[in-house]
């Protein structure tokens, strides 16, 4: 009996990071079933409804997959729910996997409890249920198998997962480079084999969508018969303003508007994003060995640039680049600094709130600090409404 109680303890201790996101989330999940239950959202349901049906689109394979699977509605937006839901534990349950193997816990905690990091979504729930979920799992998965016995299965899996989120989002385009810098300096593979495996899916897609792209009379023609066949089966919701819209842009109209919008609508709040991108990277701060990974750093920051100029959501721009940061930094020797300045980090997931879009704010202020973690304690008390 003590035996088995002694190995529930030591689960429970060696997962405890797991279950703490799980606890977490458990709001934000209950917030997206009964979104579903009462028609969907208009982003974070619809954007998986996108699909081939009447021509080939930049983000529709998973929905292709989800649509011919119910023939009523019911049981379309359950099966999103509890799909989305089991992305979100499969992610935490990687990141964990790989947490356990890092030495120094404070900084990648910090990292992973941060606003930027998985608080994220908890923050701004109208930033969660997006489809780079599925380039994050995937990220995870190829992260937990490095210098293991199990890195070819692993790159396989990882390597399926990306090419679903390459052609369901281009936004997990963006997340190739991280894998590429993983595969070459720290699995220190140099079969080109492996590379291909993301590569490939990569290049297929540009060429896809830069040499065949749909005209935008076409476009707009597949997002009416897309709507049409969301009003038929009772998902009229799912057309309001929100992901199918955007279907009938193109590049260009991408970046004129994010930039007009940046630049002349809504200057102030991006200045604010950019400080949040400041905010994200502190936790590295309080490690003595920043330099050894700061170019690593460097060259995943360099390759998101693209997407602050073509799209407004800079807040989940600065959250992918912090999952990628965490990605790198967990696979690095790392050593915190030898100073009790470093429990600062204990506060750190109160110190910002960021929004994934458009108006965020911020102040230096304790009553800002005492909002936000007011805002987080509120998270677990809803937990009791719940159940």
């Amino acid at each position: 009996m003590m035996t088995k109680m002694q190995n529930i303890k030591n689960h429970i201790s060696k997962n405890i990071l797991f279950y703490s996101l799980v606890i977490i989330y458990i709001p934000l999940f209950d917030y997206f079933k009964i979104l579903n239950k009462n028609g969907g959202h208009n982003f974070m349901t619809a954007d998986w409804l996108i699909n081939y049906e009447y021509g080939y689109l930049n983000r529709g394979l998973i929905g292709t997959f989800i649509i011919h699977l119910f023939d009523n509605s019911t049981d379309l937006l359950n099966f999103i729910t509890y799909l989305l839901i089991f992305l979100y534990i499969f992610i935490f349950y990687f990141v964990n996997k790989n947490f356990q193997k890092s030495s120094e816990k404070l900084v990648a905690l910090s990292l992973i409890l941060s606003p930027a990091g998985f608080l994220f979504h908890i923050y701004d729930s109208q930033g969660s249920f997006r489809k780079e979920l599925i380039g994050i799992l995937g990220l995870f998965v190829l992260l937990s198998s490095i210098q293991t016995s199990k890195f070819n299965k692993y790159l396989w899996i990882s390597s399926i997962i990306l090419f679903i989120g390459i052609f369901s989002h281009s936004v997990n385009l963006f997340l190739v480079p991280t894998i590429l810098l993983i595969l070459f300096k720290y699995q220190k593979t140099r079969k080109i084999f492996d590379y291909l495996l993301f590569l490939i899916p990569s290049l297929i897609f540009l060429i896809l969508n830069l040499f065949f792209r749909q005209t935008e009379e076409k476009l707009f023609e597949i997002k009416n018969n897309l709507c049409s066949d969301m009003f038929d089966i009772g998902l009229e919701n799912i057309c309001g303003y929100g992901s199918f819209d955007f279907i009938t842009w193109d590049m260009n109209a991408h970046y004129v508007v994010t930039q007009n919008y940046v630049i002349n609508t809504n200057r102030d709040n991006y200045y604010i994003y950019i400080l949040f991108f400041f905010f994200s990277i502190i936790p590295f701060m309080f490690e003595k060995k920043i330099l050894n990974f700061s170019i690593d750093f460097l060259f995943i920051g360099t390759a998101f640039i693209p997407l602050f100029l073509i799209a407004i959501d800079w807040g989940r721009w600065i959250y992918l680049i912090t999952i990628c940061y965490l990605a790198i930094y967990l696979l690095n020797e790392k050593k915190v600094v030898d100073s009790n300045l470093k429990y600062v980090l204990l506060v750190y997931p109160f110190m910002f709130r960021m929004e994934h879009c458009c108006n965020t704010y911020f102040e230096f202020s304790p009553t800002y600090l005492f909002n936000n973690f007011k805002y987080i304690f509120s998270n677990f008390t809803n937990l009791f409404s719940i159940f």
